[in-house]
């Protein structure tokens, strides 16, 4: 499994994928400038500072780019298998099918904490740059623990998605699209239970974050219910690997190349 964690990583550094990452989990906090900047003087957040600036990060990076990210990018992880023709070579090798998508998962998890770390770091850099005050050792160290806390909470939100897209070649474009819906529409759920229940908001139970100047509410949700939410994810995953079978191209050249071993060369089937 760290092998396959490992390969991961050395793969991503050649693919473009992982630069769109990079520029995407930048833009909550631009955005979060960008906005106080230009909204009209009503709208504005008073007393802007470093803790309205990484809660503002915090809340962009959940309704809108973090799902669409991490499924984009652990989608294209997956799907390049596909795309590149290397399941016919992989498969052969003592490594199941389902083993090879747990260690992309599970990579693709270590890189949304990695994310969370850089999200925090860019939120730091800009709000510098722009000359927001307010800045406390307390708060830069409340805000690196919820960001990467919520990195890691997002992509446990979006795992199913990623793994069920898995299971056919070409349709994880799908799944981005689906992620984008489902944390879009958080910013309109105002039950408590449903805030609890819901996938994408769990995450923002469990680090403590206060979502009353965003959605209007001033009950907080339920923390047990949030870990349940988020424990049946996991579960949810789980299932649906184990019950992904290798596509079936690849497992003709995988039995093509076993019944070739009982040929000589000369006499393998053309």
């Amino acid at each position: 499994m760290l092998h396959i964690i490992k390969t991961e990583f050395l793969k991503l550094k050649r693919f473009h994928i992982l630069l769109i990452g990079l520029i995407g989990m930048a833009l909550p906090a631009i955005l979060s400038v960008f906005t106080q900047a230009v909204v009209i003087e009503e709208a504005k957040v008073q007393n802007f500072n470093f803790a309205a600036l990484f809660n503002s990060s915090i809340w962009n990076s959940v309704t809108i780019f973090m799902p669409v990210i991490f499924t984009l990018i652990g989608g294209y992880l997956i799907n390049r298998e596909y795309t590149d023709n290397t399941l016919k070579s992989i498969l052969p090798v003592p490594v199941t099918f389902q083993c090879l998508l747990f260690g992309k998962l599970l990579a693709m998890g270590l890189l949304s904490v990695l994310f969370g770390f850089y999200s925090f770091a860019v939120t730091l850099v800009i709000g510098l740059l722009s000359g927001v005050p307010g800045l406390s050792v307390a708060i830069l160290l409340k805000s690196l623990l919820q960001m990467v806390g919520i990195a890691a909470c997002t992509y446990i939100a979006i795992l199913p998605i990623v793994a069920f897209t898995s299971k056919m070649p070409g349709i994880f474009m799908g799944g981005v699209i689906a992620s984008f819906i489902i944390g879009y529409s958080a910013m309109f759920i105002k039950n408590v239970t449903l805030r609890s229940l819901y996938p994408i908001l769990t995450g923002l139970t469990v680090i403590r974050f206060d979502t009353g100047r965003f959605m209007n509410t001033s009950e907080p949700a339920n923390l047990t219910l949030s870990v349940l939410s988020l424990a049946v994810m996991l579960l949810l995953t789980l299932m649906i690997v184990m019950l992904t079978n290798p596509p079936q191209v690849a497992l003709k050249d995988k039995k093509h190349k076993k019944s070739d071993m009982f040929f000589r060369k000369g006499q393998k089937s053309r």
